[in-house]
């Protein structure tokens, strides 16, 4: 049995909350106000066509954080929440600084114009239950026309109020308060996307910020010369981390857009890209297919991405398919496939916790089914017996990772499946007023702990093994498909059942238990195809394909084009989308199930 240092997927022993880099987000900028660049353009904000509209220098944004802190501390005091919305522009980082300056704990939300117009009352409600569970002092919005027009009813005894203020001279602007100088004060509370379970508030201190970013900066080469190109939103971990963190530890400059402006021509964030000298970004797995499918060919070839030196590809599982498409279809623009660094991370940890190397080849291994489904991961050369995983890197400095039978608590050897503990400096502080769950979630002990010294871990709830010091995710505990006692991991399932039919192809997919007794599967396809005698052979199709490689009766649906629900970062809710067929919210365009004698319903 390894122990847990021998389990880092360092393949080295890594120190316990080393510490580096002890200090603050404020003093990061602070020591670029100070630094040769104090009066160059650090972030700029693109519009929707990808023509610069705003930019701020380190001093800029200094001074205009110090006059939003001003303002706060006339509302509330060091410690209070504030709201931040995902506001448009520059807006979002003058607000998310300002409420540091004060010592004040910024809480990102999305943006609440996004939220009216889902027209859903899922995002509502979530916002409802942050400021719930937070008790904000106040609400950040863009304007004091913003301010004087918001709906007092809709955070009753909030005050609204704008990131505009007006901006004091240097010599008379306010010092920051004293926890923005803290290390250890509370820097945010980082909601979870809420893939298995209600959102949390995850207490993410100063210097889990500034520690984990740290950490990324030196794994990536992210440098003064850098520039971060990002249109995720900010009120996500990996978008707060990297696009406004990341350049303050580093040097780099950031360019911003909406992710709306993404989502509606991912041109834009490719042709940012190609403006730039030496660019680092960061992504989930499905922005990567959206600029296959949505990116002509033709275009292509007037984009020069030979500039692109860091492509993170984390946030949802991390395709090997997804990246050999991009990498082939965006050739002719120069694009090289060891761009691409697939990591790992979660909000529990600050983000980062295994990041592959810049400009290295992604590792990829093809691992039996069978043989995962006991908890071993053993490679094989059989397409037809092998699951195709992505390596996500080592880990990153001064974080070791063990991996852990849940049930005994027990460290296990290399290429054995178990949970994925964390120690690290980014490790953050618990779930904000849930101390029994933050105790479960953040000091977890290892069943042999005297050897290990009282070091405490975040249990991730994800599955994964080591191998040759590669980090590779399997899938959520939550999620797991228990088949004969065996473990089977819906990831599988929905890549089959998508591979099955060119009605899927590119889509999205989402498999669960079906039926108490944990005996059957069932699995929803996304797809744009409307033809009923297509449906009717494609779901026939995809459902013999999974049971070809699960041993249990399978139920395939097909529903339209983004009806999957899905976090805010994109992830799938496969247990939401199991109650939503099971209350018939979501209708099925065709279904196929194996417990019949045949056919499509």
């Amino acid at each position: 049995m390894n122990t847990p240092t021998e389990a880092t997927a360092t393949g080295a022993s890594a120190p316990a909350h080393t510490g580096r880099e002890a200090r603050t987000i404020v003093q990061a900028l602070l020591a670029r106000t100070l630094g040769p660049d104090a009066d160059r353009p650090m972030v700029t904000a693109l519009d929707a066509s990808g023509e610069r509209i705003e930019s701020l220098t380190p001093v800029e944004l200094d001074l205009r954080a110090r006059a939003l802190a001003a303002a706060l501390r006339e509302t509330g005091t060091a410690g209070d929440r504030v709201i931040v919305p995902a506001l448009p522009g520059l807006d979002f980082h003058i607000g998310f600084l300002g409420c540091l300056y004060a010592g004040m704990i910024a809480v990102p939300v999305p943006a609440f114009r996004t939220a009216a117009r889902a027209g859903t009352t899922t995002r509502a409600e979530r916002l409802s239950a942050i400021c719930g569970d937070c008790a904000p002092c106040a609400v950040l919005v863009s304007t004091r026309q913003d301010a004087e027009e918001a709906d007092a009813d809709l955070l009753p005894g909030v005050r609204w109020l704008s990131v505009r203020q007006d901006a004091p001279a240097p010599e008379t602007a306010p010092l920051p308060d004293a926890a923005a100088l803290d290390p250890s004060a509370t820097a945010l509370l980082q909601y979870t996307s809420g893939s298995t379970g209600d959102p949390r508030g995850v207490v993410v201190g100063h210097g889990n910020l500034v520690a984990n970013q740290a950490a990324m900066r030196d794994r990536c080469e992210v440098e003064p010369g850098t520039t971060i190109v990002s249109w995720l939103p900010f009120f996500h971990d990996m978008g707060l981390c990297t696009a406004v963190v990341l350049p303050l530890v580093s040097g780099a400059t950031t360019v911003t857009m909406e992710p709306a402006t993404f989502v509606r021509d991912p041109k834009v964030w490719l042709r940012a890209i190609a403006a730039e000298d030496d660019v680092f970004t960061a992504a989930p797995d499905f922005a990567y297919d959206m600029c296959v499918n949505r990116v002509r060919e033709e275009e292509r070839a007037a984009i020069d991405l030979s500039t692109w030196r860091v492509a993170v590809n984390g946030s949802e599982p991390v395709r090997a398919a997804t990246q050999r498409r991009f990498a082939e279809a965006f050739q002719v623009s120069y694009f090289r496939e060891e761009v691409f660094s697939p990591g790992f991370g979660l909000a529990e940890c600050t983000l980062a916790v295994s990041v592959s190397p810049s400009l290295e080849p992604t590792v990829v291994g093809l691992y039996e089914r069978e043989a995962l489904a006991g908890g071993k991961a053993v490679r094989t050369t059989a397409a037809d017996e092998g699951v195709e995983l992505v390596g996500c890197g080592p880990v990153v400095d001064a974080v070791t990772v063990a991996v852990v039978d849940p049930a005994t608590r027990h460290a296990l050897a290399d290429r054995v499946v178990g949970e994925i503990w964390v120690d690290s400096p980014g490790n953050c502080g618990g779930y904000w007023g849930r101390e029994q769950e933050s105790a479960e979630t953040f000091a977890a002990r290892l069943a042999d702990d005297a050897a290990q010294a009282g070091r405490t871990y975040v249990r991730t709830g994800d599955l994964g093994f080591v191998d040759e010091g590669e980090l590779f995710i399997t899938g959520r505990i939550k999620d797991v498909l228990i088949i004969g006692g065996e473990n089977y991991f819906p990831q599988d399932a929905e890549a089959v059942a998508l591979d099955a039919h060119p009605a899927f192809a590119q889509q999205r997919a989402a498999a669960w238990p079906l039926g108490a007794d944990d005996r059957g599967v069932a699995v929803v396809v996304e797809t744009t195809v409307r033809d009923g005698a297509e449906l009717a052979a494609a779901v026939r199709a995809a459902g013999i394909a999974v049971a070809k490689v699960l041993p249990a009766a399978v139920s395939v649906y097909a529903v339209p084009r983004n009806k999957i629900p899905r976090t805010t970062s994109g992830k799938i809710r496969r247990r939401t989308c199991a109650e939503q067929v099971g209350t018939g919210q979501l209708v099925p365009l065709a279904q196929w199930s194996s417990r019949r004698t045949g056919g499509a319903a």
